[in-house]
């Protein structure tokens, strides 16, 4: 069953955010048990927050939140809290219990989210490999504790016979490889159960794995902090190369707290300046392995302030193979994705040889910076890097009709309206002004949290001027990032907010928003802007720092699971001066986004934000910027975790929306989805979406991609089957693979339904069912 149905017509009659929170703080005083035991103190917040004559902050409004679920009866709190590292936990103990922000924050550095230690953490529980009969040798061997705490005594160590010898050689003790460890990515959407889980730490390490996989037909595939929505892991019976064990994830550089020399990295997660430029003079070359984290770049950045990456993902916990892989992007009209920054590729081919794939071979590179995978494991990138620059930030909280100004002939909610209403001269200057932010600005990005009346503008240019710069975040705006989003951690999963849900539906989105009062300058209990207390008009303080800070200016936003789908939408051509975009087009796609949303605020299932991000093409092959030659509407929704049941049909009717639209000559607009994010469960066309970009979206690309490949492959010596049989897997074998021959003795493994032992089924996708 296609879930292809219209959107609801939007309800125009909800109450404002005060008005909202005005309702919900009622309720609460009418119920003893909620005012006294369920949610003690939360009307007095709440009442304080709308007396114009109290002042109440942002940090005031987090700390006294987060008090309401701590003196709550209900525990959701506690066992949050409880997930948390002992630094993290006295930091947020203190902050709660009323000490300033500036002072909870001392110390303060982040771990690997809670969602990555569960997952990761399971190989640290996990029985190390037990010995296969014909296949492993034992290995009698103490080890420590690859999580650095005590030493552990473990009586056997297996591996493959292979990797015994270059183990051994390297002096490091038996290669991580664990058995039967069960999948789970970090959004929840994709589970499985790879034969073995292995944790290489070098390149030869990685090709003993590809060797061993060729030699027992199973196929490999990589991950690292698994964020990534979408089907792109190892198939079940297969194996899986873990790029990062906790330990690596929690090896964070921090120079300036730290003080002292960091432990040698490890190859994969090597981070080397090279001498040789490339031929523009202007940017330099930075290798770096494929476990690097986003983290340990950003601080490796910072370090000497001399190179930075023009352009990055939000989020620090992420490797570079992983952002990489599935062709990632940041924000700016004048910036590409990631994977075109790429200048070499080394990867370990399907034979288990170590390869190179330089700039000169271009053509090649075009696939390869962006292929998923499937030439083989990506062991190291060097990557161009800019001289050091630095951002000058002034986010902005401005009226949703004046942020992104709506179409003409579009029925605007009346709480989203302002009051007075804006003059003609007021509406034009709105639009020029967003035009020319997501024209031109160094970086373009807006939020909208659902049911807000403002939305929140980060948009910003660079200088080479260093003048005044400083860290961000700072200690303050730390410990607030990760108060706020405990706070939603607590709103998302507490069972206090039952009663009120069922009489405002909204009660958890209104929570997580808090308020637009330009008192205060940011939200508290959301994803955590940037936290200023000081106004300016409807600018706030302006920030100066590093471009990797600014690039990062989240740091804790991966401690809160989401659900996320994004779709990239090409900029068309304004009809008085095709050079230049129509604007009208991303204004369309914004307001249906929030008009959808107010089609369900009897349900509310997207409680987290509409988030757009204006940036270039690309040059990449199977990149879903590519061929966008004005640029790309980079726009996506989000919701809470727990919203994963209304969560599809929901974001199934948004993108039904999306995928509509037409250009001035009645064409469809190429508009595909972010590799990574939610797109694999949904449909176009009453289709599965897989279908659609195999014979619709990518007809062209495909076949482009596969011709590259096919080449390369006769320069290294491997085909497509090899591909197939050693670094596909079920979506890949759909898009890519339908006729390319398998090897006999692959199509006898399927047929029989093992593979080595162990059952071969697809992998699950949660909430698949009544999808297709």
């Amino acid at each position: 069953m296609a879930l292809n149905h219209a959107s609801p017509r939007p309800n125009l009659n909800l109450p404002s955010v005060d008005g909202r929170i005005e309702k919900i703080s009622n309720l609460v005083q009418e119920d003893d048990d909620l005012n006294t035991k369920m949610l003690p103190g939360l009307a007095h917040l709440l009442d304080d927050y709308l007396d114009p004559k109290v002042p109440v902050t942002s940090e005031d409004f987090t700390r006294r939140l987060l008090m309401v679920f701590r003196k709550s009866t209900d525990n959701t709190y506690q066992d949050l809290l409880a997930g948390y590292n002992d630094n993290e936990q006295a930091a947020l103990e203190a902050f709660v219990k009323g000490e300033a922000a500036n002072k909870a924050g001392i110390g303060l550095e982040y771990s690997p989210s809670i969602a990555a230690r569960q997952e990761l953490g399971k190989l640290q529980k996990a029985s190390l490999a037990e010995k296969m009969e014909r296949e492993f040798q034992d290995v009698k061997e103490g080890v420590k504790s690859w999580f650095g705490k005590e030493a552990e005594e473990v009586s056997r160590l297996v591996r493959p016979t292979e990797m015994v010898e270059i183990a051994t050689r390297a002096g490091e003790g038996p290669l991580e490889a664990y058995k039967d460890i069960e999948f789970r990515n970090w959004g929840r959407t994709v589970d499985g159960k790879p034969c073995y889980t292995c944790v290489p730490k070098t390149t030869v390490d990685v090709q003993s794995i590809v060797k061993f996989a060729k030699k027992q037909g199973l196929g490999v595939r990589c991950s690292g902090y698994r964020h990534s929505w979408s089907p792109l892991f190892a198939r079940d019976g297969g194996i899986l190369i873990s790029t990062l064990n906790l330990n690596l994830a929690t090896r964070i550089p921090n120079f300036t707290s730290l003080g002292i020399c960091q432990e040698p990295p490890e190859e994969l997660n090597s981070i080397t300046l090279l001498p040789k430029q490339p031929a523009d003079g202007k940017t330099e070359l930075v290798r770096v392995g494929c476990a690097t984290t986003n983290e340990q770049l950003r601080e490796w950045c910072i370090k000497d302030k001399l190179f930075t990456l023009p352009l990055n993902v939000i989020m620090v916990e992420i490797t570079l193979g992983g952002s990489n892989a599935p062709i990632c992007h940041g924000a700016g009209r004048r910036h590409q994705t990631l994977s075109d920054l790429v200048y070499r590729i080394e990867y370990v081919d399907a034979n288990g040889e170590a390869r190179t794939i330089d700039h000169t071979d271009r053509e090649f590179l075009t696939a390869a910076s962006g292929c998923f995978g499937l030439i083989g494991v990506i062991t190291h990138l060097t990557l161009k890097f800019d001289p050091m620059s630095y951002a000058v930030m002034k986010p902005r909280k401005v009226p949703v009709v004046q942020a992104i100004p709506p179409p003409p002939g579009y029925n605007v909610p009346p709480a989203l309206q302002p009051n007075p209403p804006l003059t003609p001269a007021q509406m034009a200057e709105a639009q020029a002004d967003f035009e020319r932010r997501a024209s031109d600005d160094y970086y373009a990005e807006w939020f909208w949290f659902p049911y807000s009346d403002h939305c929140w503008v980060n948009t910003w240019d660079t200088t080479d001027d260093p003048t005044g710069a400083k860290d961000y975040p700072n200690s303050v705006t730390k410990v607030l990032q990760l108060a706020g989003t405990l706070a939603i951690q607590v709103l998302q999963e507490t069972a206090a907010l039952t009663k009120t849900q069922q009489f405002f539906p909204y009660t958890r989105t209104t929570l997580i928003l808090k308020s637009d009062d330009m008192r205060n300058a940011a939200r508290a209990a959301m994803m955590n802007l940037p936290p200023f207390e000081t106004p300016l008009g409807n600018e706030l303080e302006t920030i100066k720092t590093w471009v990797p800070d600014a690039l990062h200016f989240q740091r804790a936003i991966q401690n809160v699971r989401v659900r996320d789908m994004e779709v990239e939408i090409p900029l068309v051509p304004s009809k008085s001066d095709p050079k230049k975009p129509d604007w009208s087009y991303v204004q369309k796609a914004w307001w249906d986004a929030i008009l959808h949303a107010y089609g369900y605020t009897s349900t509310c299932p997207q409680r987290m934000p509409l988030e757009m991000r204006i940036m270039g093409d690309s040059n990449v092959i199977m990149a879903p910027q590519r061929g966008n030659t004005l640029g790309t509407c980079s726009i996506e929704i989000l919701t809470l975790q727990t919203e994963k049941d209304r969560w599809l049909p929901y974001a199934q009717e948004l993108l039904n929306t999306w995928m509509s639209y037409r250009d001035g000559e009645g064409k469809l607009l190429k508009t595909r989805p972010h590799w990574a994010k939610e797109w694999y469960p949904f449909t176009v066309n009453n289709k599965p979406w897989l279908e659609h970009l195999k014979e619709v979206s990518y007809k062209d690309e495909i076949e482009e991609f596969k011709n590259i490949v096919t080449r390369l492959g006769e320069k290294h010596n491997w085909t497509l089957a090899d591909l197939q049989a050693r670094f596909s897997n079920e979506l890949f074998d759909k898009l890519y693979f339908t006729d390319v021959h398998k090897p006999l003795a692959a199509q006898e493994a399927e047929k029989q339904g093992l593979r080595k032992g162990y059952k071969v089924k697809p992998v699950v996708i949660r909430g698949r069912q009544g999808v297709q």
